[in-house]
């Protein structure tokens, strides 16, 4: 009609691969919110067809690393990650890479044959799914050791794991949020299940430089432990995609979502959080070691409640995840 003005909301189709993770059923919950999104979910982490999707993202290791192998970089928002990010899947290359920019890292060794000291820590060798990983604790049990799909490091003994959360371009570290994991699910190294604030000025230089030396572009998060020989944070590994608990990074630093998906989101000050559907799935003595934060923390779940409650019943977050008790750590 002459003289009027029609505007019109373009509606940007958005795909999730991986959609009954955890963190891609976070990110759906705040892309909801966004009437111009329309969000369609895959549970598998690659399908041959993405036509007529505007944006695709790849929300855990697997699917980050099958995405971008395959097609290259991904544009979220004013975020681009960067098929250069690939190199730290493999996590012996990125460890020496860490090493030679002067920032500790654990003993590190390929072969079994070298190792004469217990407990022992392995991972996968590629973070490229489901990542094997344990506590070998006595010379029987490497014996008897046949996995030839990882590495194995000297197990740091200290409580609770320090990661930074950050936003990158081109090697500079553009956003970060930092916190301390008090408890996993599973034990031995996963998922965070109770998790505080924290702040300490080393951390943040270890990541910019980390960051720096990997000439990172796109999201990420990086962890560590704190070695009371060294007096120092020792890198432990980059987890170049969206991380399990990221609930916690965005909704105290919401200048992720504002630059990821231009989502304007409240900014809150939340100092510990507490997942409930992983502790209700944790073994019994973790349980006691997280019941105390159920009245100091906000509650937060990534699955559903009822869902957790019968695969605790049945069992079946043993065979999904099994846990590996360690010994006692100090």
């Amino acid at each position: 009609m002459a003289g009027k003005l029609k505007f019109f909301i373009v509606i940007k189709r958005i795909l999730i691969l991986e959609a009954h993770k955890d963190q891609a059923r976070t990110i759906a919950e705040f892309l909801k919110k966004d009437k111009n999104y329309s969000i369609d979910y895959e549970t598998a982490d690659y399908r041959n067809d993405y036509n007529g999707y505007d944006i695709v993202i790849p929300t855990s290791a697997n699917s980050t690393y099958k995405y971008v192998k395959q097609h290259g970089d991904i544009q979220l928002g004013q975020i681009l990650y960067s098929h250069k990010n690939l190199i730290t899947f493999d996590k012996i290359k990125t460890l020496e890479i860490v090493k030679n920019i002067g920032i500790p890292i654990p003993a590190t060794y390929t072969r079994k044959e070298d190792l004469n000291f217990f407990p022992i820590f392995y991972k996968s060798l590629r973070e490229e799914g489901y990542a094997r990983r344990g506590i070998i604790k006595t010379p029987d049990e490497l014996a008897n050791f046949r996995y030839t799909d990882v590495f194995f490091q000297e197990f740091i003994w200290t409580k609770g794991t320090y990661s930074v959360a950050f936003l990158a371009d081109r090697g500079k570290m553009l956003h970060h949020f930092s916190q301390k994991e008090i408890l996993s699910y599973p034990y031995h190294g996963g998922s965070g299940v109770v998790l505080q604030k924290f702040n300490d000025p080393r951390l943040k230089i270890h990541t910019k430089n980390i960051i720096k030396a990997l000439n990172y572009s796109g999201w990420g998060l990086i962890e560590y432990k704190y070695c009371r020989r060294r007096r120092d944070y020792v890198f432990m590994e980059v987890n170049a995609k969206f991380w399990a608990s990221l609930k916690f990074a965005f909704l105290n630093e919401p200048a992720f979502m504002k630059l990821l998906f231009n989502i304007d989101m409240k900014k809150r000050n939340i100092k510990n959080c507490i997942y409930l559907d992983r502790l209700i799935l944790s073994d019994w003595p973790e349980i006691k070691i997280g019941l105390p934060y159920l009245f100091k923390a906000k509650w937060i779940k990534s699955q559903p409640i009822i869902e957790t409650i019968k695969k605790r019943i049945t069992g079946r977050h043993r065979i999904e995840q099994p846990n590996i008790k360690l010994l006692p750590i100090i």
